[in-house]
């Protein structure tokens, strides 16, 4: 009880931080306003980013780290060379597939991609050249200056001005969640409870013989209480399911901090091994837009833990986190 009273007054309802969209980029702030901007496919079409792209990341508070990533066309391996408007920014070698640029190394990079009009990422061994556009990259970053408290400052990226560093808020921490750790054994889901579920959530209606209903996925919560994923129609990149929690052979809905209604999860998994509940809704089926979730059990509902989301379906696999939370078991 003690647990869960600490649960409820360390954090309340979730508040997601802003998704907004310049051109062609996008940009998300989470709720400790740590910022995040990806290039998208540019709406014309006129150029092909041949799944190229380019993130910048800032941390919170005056320091604010800052860190540039670059990811090829194709899975090349070698350096990694990036040019804007003909001039070589930035370069080095592949470590899994990505060039992160970070330190006082990464300003200078920022700074070229704000005043530039495009950019070129090639591979030494063989890869594609891709091109970004940067229209909408300077208003991005004028807009995370904005969120961070760095306009008119010395440590703003494009917004600058004479403020000391000292101006810019200080990063907060970030909210804890205290969680069960997942543990025992998954209780069995008899013919009489799968039938009583199916007609409480409806789920049912969706299969027939010649479409049947996929076995529900289970889970050990732990302190005797089981996750119950209960199948409920399914198009042709997403899954839905209805969350269960089972205790003692009763079922009720799962009971989730960011929804009020009884949840409808699409392509959701539980990962025994982390005690995590996760979603990955696609907005369509090659997963370039759509919005995801993580959760944990605080032995009455689920914790949300972190929110990702890419409203813009352009090409972009990298979703951006608006909201991140720490977890204490």
């Amino acid at each position: 009880m003690f647990l869960l009273a600490l649960s409820a007054a360390t954090l309340g309802q979730p508040a997601p931080g802003p998704f907004k969209s310049f051109g062609d980029w996008a940009i998300a702030c989470d709720n400790v306003r740590r910022c995040e901007m990806t290039s998208l496919q540019p709406e014309d079409g006129d150029i092909d980013t041949s799944g190229a792209e380019l993130s910048l990341t800032r941390e919170p508070g005056p320091a604010g780290d800052l860190t540039i990533s670059l990811w090829p066309a194709g899975d090349a391996p070698g350096t990694l060379t990036l040019t804007i408007d003909g001039k070589r920014i930035a370069s080095g070698a592949l470590e899994k597939g990505v060039l992160r640029v970070g330190g006082d190394a990464a300003l200078p990079v920022a700074r070229a991609l704000a005043n530039g009009r495009s950019a070129q990422i090639s591979v030494s061994a063989g890869g594609k050249t891709a091109t970004l556009s940067l229209a909408g990259a300077s208003a991005a970053m004028r807009f995370l200056d904005a969120q961070q408290g760095r306009a008119g400052g010395v440590t703003a990226l494009v917004a600058r001005g004479a403020k000391p560093a000292n101006t810019v808020p200080a990063a907060a921490a970030l909210p804890m969640v205290p969680a069960i750790a997942p543990g025992g054994q998954a209780a069995a889901i008899s013919p009489a409870l799968l039938a009583r579920l199916n007609k409480a959530s409806g789920c049912g209606g969706d299969y027939s013989a010649s479409f049947p209903q996929p076995e529900p996925e289970t889970g050990a919560l732990g302190g005797g209480a089981t996750l119950v994923l209960l199948a409920c129609g399914s198009g042709a990149y997403n899954l839905s399911s209805a969350a269960y929690v089972v205790r003692a052979g009763k079922a009720a809905a799962a009971r989730f901090d960011d929804a009020t209604d009884p949840a409808e999860l699409i392509n959701a998994s539980w990962d025994a091994g982390s005690g995590t509940l996760s979603t990955h809704g696609k907005g369509r089926g090659i997963g370039d837009c759509g919005e995801g979730a993580s959760y944990v059990w605080d032995g009455a509902r689920f914790r949300l833990t972190e929110a990702t989301r890419m409203d813009e379906c352009r090409g972009s696999a990298n979703w951006l986190t608006v909201w991140r939370a720490t977890v204490r078991r």
